[in-house]
């Protein structure tokens, strides 16, 4: 899994890439990889990064992930791209349906990610309640 850090804000975060996956419950190597991370790893907060272009097919994990963690933070990416489709996508709807905080980014823009570490650090800080 590739590792790296970053300082934002005075803190420093070990951030932890692991394979991408649609479902937790394990019917690949990087699945299983992926689910005895978020169950048996030791993480501060989990960013769930979901398609905006196709947000439906990502919202299994996202319940799955939540049952086993609430310090979540949802990423919907690619809101450039939704945008180009005539795709809109209420995120401050989302976060009260699901209880945590849920940014829009698209990542090449750094204001975006900005915002999605804000809402980390607020995760991590405890300072987020719906």
């Amino acid at each position: 899994m590739p590792l790296g850090i970053c300082n934002y804000s005075g803190t420093q975060f070990l951030l932890v890439d692991i394979p991408g996956t649609y479902s937790l419950m394990s019917n690949s190597e990087e699945e299983e990889i992926a689910r005895n991370y978020i169950c048996f790893g030791k993480h501060d907060c989990v960013v769930v990064v979901v398609d905006a272009t196709c947000l439906e097919r990502n919202l299994n994990l996202v319940y799955q992930i939540l049952e086993i963690t609430s310090k979540v933070v949802i990423c919907v990416n690619l809101l450039d791209e939704a945008k180009s489709k005539g795709i809109k996508i209420d995120l401050k709807c989302l976060s009260s349906h699901f209880g945590v905080p849920v940014v829009g980014t698209i990542a090449r823009k750094k204001s975006s990610l900005k915002k999605l570490m804000d809402a980390v650090l607020g995760v991590c800080n405890r300072k987020y309640f719906m």
